[in-house]
Parts: structure tokens; C-alpha cells; sequence
């Protein structure tokens, strides 16, 4: 009996560590399955689903044909497709993506439908004045619009020296700045100088400091027209 022992309790013991270290995978990656597990139905698009979309979005030949058309264009948007229901009803539906590209020189809203299951398009069709929300990027290319006009950054660098008791020298770094799409339609006659908004895609942005205190500011760019349109206070005067 003594001499049987001890390898019992090496077993028992090897046992016990081998169901913990279990447990500590499982628990520091509790995300694993999931991301290796291919996502159906209602599941949000994962990373690799957009990439794949965009891929075979852009090799497609009439929507690379559109793209190819015109001097600059911005990648909006990649989600699911929401199917209708009566597809929904039957309980079983490929996996398919929307693609959204923004056309500048034409203003027009590029849209593919991309079947993720078959790694084919469905379709491709265009839309005009019809204006999804802004990306970082042309946040950013606003943003520096506004900065580029010598004027305007005296007046927000004043402003912003008021507010916080420091000189503006970064405002890239030093200032945050929100955008939103801007239509002509929603204000009329509110920004003479951003009528086109809407048919054409416009920022509105607000600047505030780290601090939260905005800059009464509210300027629209034109990113159609690569132009500061309009400026006016965020509170009126």
C-alpha cells in the first residue's frame, strides 16, 4: 500500500493541474470560440468579413469601373446586409455585406452588395444626395481646412488661450473635434454660403477643449468643394 500511494497522488495532483490551466485559457481568452467560429444570421460583420468585402467590392468591374472614374472618393461604410424579411422567414441566408463608397467629383453614393457566401457581388447601384456619417478621415481632412485659414485659427488660438491660460500650438493634438453631416435643407437660409450642402457632403464641426468647453465656433466645410463655406458662433452673440 505505501508503495502505490504515491503515484496516486501524482495522478490526482496532475489531473488537477491539468483542469485549471484549462480554466485559465478559457478565462483569459473567453473570445477565442467565438472569433474562430464563422458568424451566421444576425452577427455583425467581423474584420475579416469587411476585408473580404472590400476586397471583392473593388474587383468587381463596374463598381471598380465607378471608382476609377473620378479623382477622389472616400470609403464610407462596410456592415451586414439586413435582409427583408421575407428572406429572414426562411431561416437560412448567406452571409452579405453593403459597401459604401462616397464619389466626390459626382457626389454620388456608391452601394455593392456583396454576397460573403458565394464571394460574389449582387449588385452595385448609385444614389444621390444622400449622405452618410463623415468617417475620421474627412473629419481630419475638415478639420484642417478650418486650421488652414489663417483668420479663423487666430480666433479659435485666442479662444482657446482664454479658455485654458496655454498658447495653441498643436490644435491637432490640443483640440477635439466632432463632425457632423450638414444639409442646407435641415436650416434654410440659416448659412447662405452652404446652400449646396446636401446634395454636395459637408461637415459641421464643433471644437472643444481636453476640458470640455467648446469653442463658440461652428464652421461647415464643403468637402465636395474642398472649401470653408460658412462660419458663424456656436452661441450667438
Amino acid at each position: 500500500m505505501k508503495l502505490s500511494s504515491p503515484p496516486l497522488r501524482l495522478l490526482a495532483l496532475a489531473a488537477v493541474i491539468g483542469l485549471a490551466l484549462t480554466a485559465t485559457l478559457v478565462w483569459a481568452a473567453p473570445g477565442a470560440a467565438l472569433l474562430l467560429s464563422p458568424r451566421t444570421g444576425y452577427d455583425p460583420l467581423a474584420a475579416n468579413e469587411k476585408a473580404q468585402a472590400s476586397t471583392l467590392a473593388y474587383a468587381s468591374p463596374t463598381f471598380a469601373s465607378a471608382v476609377n472614374a473620378v479623382s477622389e472618393s472616400e470609403l464610407l461604410l462596410i456592415e451586414r446586409h439586413a435582409e427583408t424579411k421575407t428572406v429572414m422567414q426562411s431561416g437560412n441566408w448567406p452571409r452579405r455585406a453593403d459597401v459604401f463608397v462616397y464619389l466626390y467629383d459626382s457626389d454620388t453614393l456608391l452601394h455593392a452588395i456583396v454576397n460573403l457566401s458565394t464571394r460574389t457581388v449582387d449588385s452595385v447601384e448609385t444614389a444621390q444626395n444622400v449622405q452618410l456619417p463623415l468617417t475620421q478621415n474627412e473629419t481630419a481632412r475638415a478639420f484642417g481646412l478650418l486650421m488652414a485659414d489663417a483668420t479663423l485659427r487666430a480666433s479659435i488660438a485666442a479662444q482657446y488661450q482664454t479658455i485654458t491660460g496655454h498658447a495653441l500650438t498643436q490644435p491637432e493634438t490640443q483640440l477635439i473635434a466632432h463632425a457632423f453631416i450638414y444639409r442646407a435643407d435641415a436650416q434654410p437660409g440659416a448659412h447662405p454660403g452652404a446652400a449646396g450642402c446636401g446634395p454636395h457632403r459637408c461637415a459641421q464641426l464643433l471644437l472643444k477643449t481636453h476640458n470640455d468647453i467648446a469653442i463658440n465656433l461652428l464652421p461647415i466645410v464643403d468637402l465636395s468643394l474642398d472649401a470653408l463655406v460658412s462660419v458663424g458662433p456656436f452661441v450667438g452673440e
